[in-house]
């Protein structure tokens, strides 16, 4: 597991619309899980995530923070409650 995983799948979900696409087909934690590490090949703890997403996105409070990446919001620029699905269940 690691940050430079992290960082790798937040940039490709970042740019990847049909990625965002499967992942919120896949619909559960347990399921984008699966895809992101098993189909995917990337291992991150949800730590690691949170730091990448709160460097990406320094304007969050610690509350939105721990909110995106605990999986409660769903923002309308990068799918951030996918990344913290993929982040949770890891």
């Amino acid at each position: 597991m690691s940050v430079e995983s992290a960082a790798a799948f937040y940039a490709l979900l970042e740019k990847d619309s049909e990625l965002q696409q499967k992942l919120k087909d896949l619909a559960t934690k347990e399921r984008v899980a699966q895809y992101v590490k098993g189909e995917l090949g990337y291992d991150f703890t949800q730590e690691e995530m949170q730091k990448v997403v709160f460097e990406q996105n320094p304007e969050m409070t610690d509350e939105e923070l721990e909110a995106v990446v605990g999986g409660a919001l769903i923002s309308t620029g990068v799918a951030l409650w996918i990344i913290a699905a993929a982040a949770s269940a890891a």
